[in-house]
């Protein structure tokens, strides 16, 4: 609402009525009427008491009988606001034990993995009594920039980003490391930027995976990711490297397939790449992928070039596919739920100690999903 003119209203000459009720019902039919709509700030007890030409006190005794009716929000150094029409809204959780807001920034929430993460950060803030804001930035840099930019306008207390997949210099994040400006990146972290964030442990993870493919006997292990460069990938290639190098074995690199996958619609195109990849090199037993997409697009070109998993070929995933007889690198989701939400808040209320946290991820080996019929 408009700060109120410095012209006086005269109340009505009703004596039976206290000044401060009055005020109160002219403030509550501008409510009703919806020129002061939920979450708009109410005139201060000042502006009311040279608007109506009354004491502070009625003013301040005007406001108390509103917020005792529900009709507006009080906060301490902030101002009065309208409230909700059922209680539900951000201002009665304001009221109600609020301890800020919290900006969420996601790439994309369209795989199951994105999809448990969010709604477990969220759920966490929520009990703690932090209100979220979310983005989803479709794995663009400018959205991921512009959504940091907002939020600040927002008045939010801290950031939870899930950097974009290709992860590029983006000067907003910079600028909060530099402000000391609460904030945990998730799954990803910036090498040239001092941060906290939580990981896991991607390197260990395909180590283990790499290790029980040579061991099983599979000497052309072909490794399929996204093209994009990020901390996920670079670690995810060194456990392969390292592997390889403790066991003092050479590495073809031949066997890497790097691909981009924009949307659905890139499918069939990738599935082509891979299913001339496979029969470029036959001589390809086991294949890792770096996510649930990769592995579902690999596993419907085997069958296509006339090959069965397992029979034919092993496959390995990061995250469960949901497919039959394809092990997989198991993430603790809840493990880094949890600590994401106990670093954003202890950047928000003590101390902003950037650190690293790296979560222990568990390889199940023993998946016997039935195999569907012409699957």
């Amino acid at each position: 609402m408009a700060p109120m003119s410095d012209k006086k209203f005269s109340l009505a000459n009703d004596k039976s009525t206290p000044l401060y009720k009055q005020i109160a019902f002219h403030l509550r039919e501008q409510i009703m009427s919806g020129k002061l709509r939920p979450g708009d700030r109410v005139p201060s007890e000042k502006e009311i008491a040279s608007y109506f030409n009354v004491s502070q006190i009625t003013s301040k005794q005007a406001l108390s009988l509103m917020s005792d009716e529900n009709l507006v929000i009080r906060l301490k150094g902030k101002g009065t606001f309208v409230a909700g029409r059922n209680g539900t809204d951000i201002l009665h959780s304001i009221h109600s034990g609020f301890n800020g807001i919290v900006g969420i920034i996601f790439p994309s929430i369209t795989m199951p993995i994105e999809s448990m993460l969010f709604f477990q950060v969220q759920s966490r803030l929520h009990v703690k009594g932090y209100q979220t804001l979310i983005r989803v930035t479709e794995d663009i840099m400018e959205k991921e920039v512009e959504a940091i930019r907002m939020f600040h306008l927002f008045g939010v207390r801290g950031f939870i980003v899930f950097p974009v997949i290709d992860e590029n210099y983006n000067e907003e994040i910079l600028k909060l490391s530099l402000n000391r400006f609460p904030h945990v990146l998730v799954d990803r972290y910036l090498p040239s930027i001092t941060n906290s964030s939580v990981t896991s442990d991607n390197f260990n993870g395909t180590m283990d995976v790499v290790d029980y493919l040579l061991s099983a006997g599979h000497e052309h292990i072909a490794l399929i990711t996204q093209a994009d460069s990020n901390s996920n990938t670079r670690e995810r290639e060194a456990g392969f490297e390292k592997v390889f190098l403790e066991r003092a074995l050479s590495i073809d690199k031949k066997y890497w397939l790097y691909l981009k996958r924009n949307t659905k619609l890139d499918d069939e195109a990738l599935k082509e790449r891979i299913k001339s990849f496979l029969r470029t090199y036959p001589q390809i037993t086991a294949v890792i992928t770096i996510d649930t997409v990769l592995a579902r697009l690999v596993y419907a070109s085997v069958y296509e070039i006339g090959k069965r998993i397992p029979d034919d070929m092993t496959l390995v995933s990061f995250d469960d596919p949901k497919l039959p007889f394809v092990p997989y690198i198991e993430q603790n989701i809840p493990a880094i739920a949890d600590k994401t939400v106990e670093m954003i808040i202890q950047q928000m209320e003590g101390t902003y100690a950037p650190r690293r946290e790296i979560i222990p991820v568990t390889f199940i080996r023993d998946v016997r999903y039935p195999s569907p019929e012409g699957l």
